[in-house]
């Protein structure tokens, strides 16, 4: 985690808050799109971040760049691709989520040119803040694991598993929060969480 200054903290709370909205919508999109209204319904097609945010999630992502978002249960039969779609939901939701922070850093000498010195350094923190964690966020949330959105993947290679991965769901949370906060992702997932932290924001 580092020493985390004040301004380093509240930086990281926005960008969790945006990841969150842009990666949740996205999933819940996707799965409208390819033809289940379950998210719809459940309110998850929203960019709310207050509607994504996981509150463990959300808190390893500000303190150790780790976490993930609220669930979204996706039916796997009612997509028109059948399992093959729950690919496509994880692959869709993980490249909006670098896209936005890849967008980000495009605009961003344009924008720093129009502000002033001190709002330039804090609005060029924030791109490289959404651009690192939204990476970490992307290739841990790849994990098939549950409460992962990743858990999506196991689901559509193991469907008759899918009740007993949400019933272990609140525990593998806590397991994984305990292996996050002892910096195991960190050491495991840091040199790919570099990689394309540098390609998004094209270092």
């Amino acid at each position: 985690m580092g020493d985390l200054t004040l301004q380093q903290v509240v930086v990281r709370i926005a960008a969790t808050l945006l990841i969150a909205a842009v990666h949740g919508f996205a999933v819940a999109a996707m799965a409208y799109a390819l033809g289940d209204p379950g998210p719809r319904h459940d309110d998850r097609l929203s960019v709310n971040p207050l509607r994504h945010v996981d509150p463990i999630g959300g808190l390893l992502m500000v303190l150790f760049a780790a976490g993930w978002i609220r669930p979204i249960a996706v039916d796997p039969e009612r997509l028109r691709p059948g399992r093959a779609g729950l690919l496509v939901v994880v692959a869709g939701a993980s490249c909006a989520t670098l896209a936005v922070a890849a967008l980000l850093a495009l605009t961003r000498p344009f924008v720093l040119n129009m502000l002033p010195d001190t709002a330039a350094e804090t609005w060029f923190v924030f791109v490289e803040t959404v651009g690192e964690l939204s990476a970490a966020f992307t290739v841990f949330n790849l994990l098939p694991l549950p409460p992962l959105t990743g858990m999506h993947l196991l689901e559509a290679v193991l469907p008759d598993k899918r009740n007993l991965l949400r019933r272990v769901q609140p525990f593998l949370a806590v397991l994984l929060a305990l292996l996050v906060a002892a910096g195991v992702s960190t050491r495991l997932l840091g040199p790919a969480d570099a990689t394309l932290a540098r390609i998004v924001l094209d270092r």
